[in-house]
């Protein structure tokens, strides 16, 4: 009965082990601060207002928190802003916030 137990306890543990969040070092106030500092700028010229707009288009929306990621990833190389993985997670975990409620 032990070893039926270990081996339960060691098969759920790897499961769990294997279904890591997606931004494991986001951090949603450093998103928010990032994306205020190095992405509204161009957000608000290119779409006005506080540059929402930018997250809010029907047909240009992620559809998943891991297409989200690669979106700021996209971002972050197409612009060359040179945000490290912490701040692409850290804005991809902000987006998801308040935008996006992805699960």
């Amino acid at each position: 009965m032990r070893l039926v137990f270990a081996i339960v306890l060691v098969s759920t543990s790897f499961l769990a082990w294997g279904q890591s969040e997606v931004f494991p070092f986001g951090d949603v106030k450093l998103g928010r601060k990032v994306l205020e500092q190095k992405c509204s700028s161009c957000h608000i010229a290119r779409f006005g207002g506080d540059g929402s707009g930018m997250f809010t288009r029907a047909n240009r929306r992620p559809t998943s928190k891991q297409s989200l990621l690669a979106w700021v990833q996209r971002c972050n190389v197409n612009t060359r802003l040179g945000l490290d993985g912490e701040e692409e997670e850290s804005v991809a975990a902000y987006l998801n916030e308040a935008y996006y409620k992805f699960k």
